[in-house]
């Protein structure tokens, strides 16, 4: 399904109405029906936002909600100042679409095609007073179920998640509904379905927050002029103010330094570019060679990567991969890239991870550099930037794409596990923990991580569970090398405590 997206501080941001993201739920669902891979849906608002963003320009505090959203299947504007952000930016946004909007309506559409809703979780026994709520506004809707259990999201109960969701995921997979909502609150929901994405057997799940305190009357929403100018978040904290005003001090404060130096950025752009190209930037030309060469395996983008270029370029992006184990985006001609830009490069990235394929870049000025540093996103090409299409190349014919995990052995018979590329809950199919405990029973263990690019809390638990399998022995297990990236999940997840940390790859030699 192609998507119209903006990035705002690194997050791709569905642009459409409310209306038009039911029709794309509903489109969702009938997807899945033909490849069976259940679709997340996510409503961002700057709390959101802010989670996943540090305090300064250089620093992700949570790479794996980041990169939860990024791979979401739709996320929709759940505030007005990302609104407005987009508006500064130049690709607006048409209106927010908030959780608290769309699940009523959402109820509306389900009752007419014939879907059914799943709620899973909120507080007390909200998720029941919610759905009895919807029913009686809507009598042809069908509820297939409503639990609130409590699940975990770090400390020791994560060890043993995959024990603790079976029982739910068993539920709602009985109930088989189309449509889960999952109110578990930021980010809770979203880490829980990642984790249990593979099992889940539901069409579309749908994080949605408070939205059922809403709802069930016990929260009261802000009166329909102060939501249409954006200012239900007073609204909020005049009604809870000794909850929410540190949450929303932090939140604006982060946000908007934050966003700042991005929008100054994009009207530096514009002006260089105003300056040596008098036509205006709603006109582009795409060049000839803007098609992927079967030879090369590259993709030359035009010199204004803005909103009308991605129309043009996105015709059929899976095609571009065909029988090709990767794709060089060359930013050689390349002058100007807007927010609707970047959208269609986390379009690409999101595409290269789903077929299993290598992206890099070439031929990156400093100052589209620039641009994707300040848009929260040079994370997202991390190293593979490169400055022309030939070192690209080099690279790419050095680059073992069978790349897997091993376990080697020191002279001294101390295991090494080499844990390389992504860690994640897509891809721990792909590691055979039985054989590597195994390998590395009844020996010191270290797990080097030098080349581990990606982690998510599912990932940490593998680690987890190699350590106790090594303990159990009465032996030892360190982590080598970890990037700053899985330190800072470690301390997220409160499971730092539980490994011996070292950066001395010397210890793989010794």
């Amino acid at each position: 399904m192609q998507r119209d997206t903006v990035v705002i501080l690194g997050v791709p941001i569905d642009s459409l109405t409310l209306p038009r993201a039911l029709d794309k739920i509903v489109d969702l669902v009938a997807e899945y029906h033909r490849d069976g891979i259940p679709k997340l849906v996510a409503t961002a608002n700057v709390d959101f936002i802010v989670h996943t963003l540090g305090k300064t320009l250089s620093e992700i505090r949570h790479a794996e909600l980041l990169d939860i959203l990024r791979r979401a299947d739709l996320v929709t504007a759940d505030g007005m100042p990302i609104v407005w952000l987009s508006r500064m930016l130049q690709n607006p946004l048409p209106e927010r679409v908030t959780g608290a909007d769309m699940v009523p309506a959402l109820a509306k559409r389900a009752a007419g095609e014939g879907l059914s809703l799943f709620f899973l979780g909120g507080r007390a026994n909200a998720a029941e007073r919610a759905a009895d709520i919807l029913q009686t506004r809507n009598p042809a809707l069908k509820i297939a179920g409503v639990l609130f259990p409590m699940v975990y999201t770090e400390g020791d109960h994560l060890e043993f998640y995959e024990e603790t969701d079976a029982a739910i995921v068993a539920a709602v997979n009985a109930a088989a509904p189309d449509i889960l909502l999952i109110a578990f609150g930021n980010p809770k929901q979203e880490l829980w379905f990642r984790r249990n994405a593979t099992r889940l057997k539901v069409p579309v799940s749908i994080g949605i927050g408070g939205t059922l305190a809403f709802i069930a009357g016990d929260v009261s929403r802000a009166p329909l002029a102060m939501q249409q100018a954006g200012l239900e978040w007073l609204w909020r904290l005049a009604v809870e103010p000794m909850r929410l005003w540190r949450r929303y001090l932090r939140a604006f404060t982060t946000f908007g330094l934050q966003l700042w130096p991005a929008v100054l950025d994009y009207r530096r752009q514009r002006k260089l570019l105003a300056r040596h190209r008098p036509e205006p930037l709603t006109a582009p030309s795409i060049p000839e060679q803007s098609i992927a060469d079967a030879e090369n395996l590259s993709m030359a983008l035009p010199k204004r990567l803005d909103a009308l270029a991605v129309r043009n370029l996105r015709s059929n992006i899976e095609t571009l991969w065909q029988d090709r184990p990767a794709l060089i985006l060359d930013f050689t001609q390349t002058a100007f890239v807007d927010s609707a830009g970047l959208g269609f490069i986390v379009e690409m990235w999101r595409t290269a991870l789903k077929l299993n394929k290598t992206l890099v870049v070439a031929g990156m000025n400093d100052d589209i550099r620039r641009t994707f540093a300040l848009s929260r996103l040079d994370d997202l090409i991390g190293d593979r930037v490169f400055d022309d299409i030939q070192l690209a190349k080099q690279f790419l014919n050095t680059l073992d794409f069978r790349r897997s995990n091993r376990v080697t052995y020191k002279k001294d018979g101390t295991a090494v596990v080499t844990i390389e590329g992504r860690l994640d809950a897509f891809t721990l199919n792909n590691f055979d923990l039985a054989a590597i405990c195994i390998a590395v029973s009844g020996r010191d263990c270290i797990l080097d991580l030098q080349l581990l690019d990606f982690v998510d809390s599912s990932g940490l638990v593998l680690f987890v569970k190699i350590q106790r399998a090594v303990i159990a022995h009465g032996k030892s297990c360190i982590l080598c090398a970890p990037t700053e990236g899985v330190r800072q999940l470690l301390r997220l997840t409160r499971l730092e405590q539980l490994f011996t940390i070292t950066d001395d790859i010397m210890v793989l030699h010794r």
